[in-house]
């Protein structure tokens, strides 16, 4: 696959397009899914799994010694040169292989010495075969290549088949084990999948010299970028599962859930424009850096106001439905935590499409530290005394932080153009929108709970982009002409 598609340069609008399809699925299958994995495993179930996960999650940090953010850089960088691109992929896998082997062996001693995680050692084993598979992964090949179409149909496929399973086999509360087995289990069949794929690479003949010790010194910068965010990313449902209790793990977790889906639309623009920046970049064409980057700024805008405002506006009406009233605990967390979409969607901007980009890797290193810190401290404070609440505002003021100092150090190295007056359209419908929402809440009886939500989403969401058509904002727009096109040519060709 890999070795045929060397040369051709991807369409950015088909990534975008295969990325979105992805997004999509990736939101409508935990919609599917979590409603009845939340009822059958009840909230203890569910934080022992989330907490488990997170865990495991450090350790396939450490596996993978800043590689996948690295190798998606520098195989945009090469991939027209077969020689080159084939001499650095068998050195990173080569690398995260050696790294996985004796990560997984920390984990399983982890677990048999920590108390704590013997007494569910079979749920924390399972997972723990996690960490081998990610170095089988390679995703950072298939982005850096700019595989969209790939990558978006074996996610589908194998996303498809864990949730047939899921149905299947997990009926009961004790089968926590169980669901976290089918996801294992799933990772197992895309990471072989994408392994086999890229055999004309791995094993192709060898016509460079091998040379780890180029790759230490960035390497050893984006693992310490890495780690550090997952500090403020994971931390939060660790510490939960040692100073809380697992109910109050499945409380918060099942509220970042729901804020995480969102955030993956957001964050996906970020992992399709990443490859092509750096491309652009490397190869001195900095007016299309400045359009995509652009361009990109206001789409995240666009998105993450309404997203923001609707989840903090119908916080309880989204966990009733999807989750059940067992979990209304969460609902506190999910307005707490809904704001992260919007600054992550803004960090992931400075951070992977500008200062990443532009090889200020150190910059990034010291604003996550902040965040980090910040996030280490509050949550050492909060959580003992007020639980899954302490950590989603652990959470919130690590990532605001974040934000301000990057602001700060990108405008060091970069002048960036924001669409001001769009943004105030963007404002004006959101608030236009949180109004319609509130009015339905009015309406509509807290026992009619679906019809609530039945209403909000479609119509909350078709009179924001109605405005902002209306207010000729220019991407809405712009979409909407590409759509008129298009139907009137397949109108044109059926007549």
């Amino acid at each position: 696959m890999a070795g045929n598609h060397l040369l051709k340069q991807k369409s950015i609008k088909l990534n975008a397009t295969m990325n979105m399809v992805k997004i999509i699925a990736s939101m409508i299958f935990p919609l599917i899914t979590f409603p009845y994995t939340s009822r059958i495993l009840g909230p203890e179930g569910i934080g022992k799994t989330n907490f488990a996960f997170s865990l495991v999650g450090y350790f396939m940090l450490l596996a993978a010694v800043g590689i996948p953010m690295y190798g998606i850089r520098e195989v945009a960088k090469i991939r027209e040169d077969k020689k080159a691109l084939t001499a650095l992929i068998q050195e990173l896998l080569v690398a995260h292989g050696i790294a996985s082997i004796l990560s997984t062996a920390a984990f399983v001693g982890m677990i048999f010495f920590t108390r704590k995680l013997h007494e569910e050692y079979a749920l924390f084993l399972i997972v723990s075969a996690s960490i081998p598979l990610s170095a089988l992964a390679m995703d950072w090949l298939y982005q850096g290549l700019e595989e969209y179409v790939y990558i978006t149909v074996r996610s589908l496929a194998f996303t498809g088949i864990s949730m047939v399973a899921l149905f299947l086999l997990v009926r009961h509360e004790s089968d926590y084990i169980t669901m976290a087995a089918i996801t294992v289990v799933a990772t197992l069949g895309s990471s072989v999948l994408n392994f086999w794929n890229a055999r004309a690479i791995i094993f192709a003949k060898r016509e460079l010299p091998w040379r780890f010790q180029r790759h230490i010194k960035p390497l050893a910068i984006v693992y310490a970028l890495n780690f550090i965010i997952s500090i403020y990313i994971n931390l939060d449902t660790v510490m939960l599962g040692f100073l809380s209790t697992a109910k109050n793990v499945g409380y918060y977790s099942s509220a970042m859930k729901l804020t995480r889906m969102l955030l993956g639309v957001v964050v996906s623009f970020g992992a399709v424009l990443l490859p092509r920046l750096s491309y652009y970049l490397a190869n001195d064409m900095r007016e299309d850096f400045d359009r995509m980057l652009q361009k990109s700024l206001g789409i995240i805008l666009l998105l993450c106001l309404p997203m923001t405002t609707a989840l903090m506006t119908i916080s309880r009406e989204i966990l009733l439905v999807l989750a059940g009233s067992k979990y209304l605990p969460a609902a506190g967390c999910l307005v707490i935590t809904a704001p992260i979409i919007l600054f992550i969607g803004l960090t992931n901007i400075f951070a992977i499409q500008i200062l990443y980009p532009l090889g200020k890797e150190k910059s990034l290193v010291l604003s996550v530290s902040l965040g980090a810190a910040v996030a280490v401290v509050l949550n050492l404070l909060l959580i003992p005394r007020f639980g899954q609440f302490g950590a989603a505002w652990g959470t919130l003021v690590a990532e605001s932080v974040v934000l301000l100092a990057q602001f700060i150090l990108v405008r060091r190295h970069y002048q960036i153009h924001w669409p001001w007056k769009n943004l105030a359209k963007y404002i004006f419908a959101t608030m236009a929108m949180m109004g319609l929402l509130f009015v339905v809440r009015w309406s509509v009886p807290e026992s009619r709970m679906w019809i609530r939500l039945l209403i909000d989403v479609p119509v909350g969401a078709g009179l924001y982009f109605s405005l902002l058509f209306l207010m000729q904002e220019d991407f809405v727009r712009e979409v909407f002409a590409k759509m008129k096109s298009h139907f009137s040519i397949h109108a044109e060709a059926v007549n």
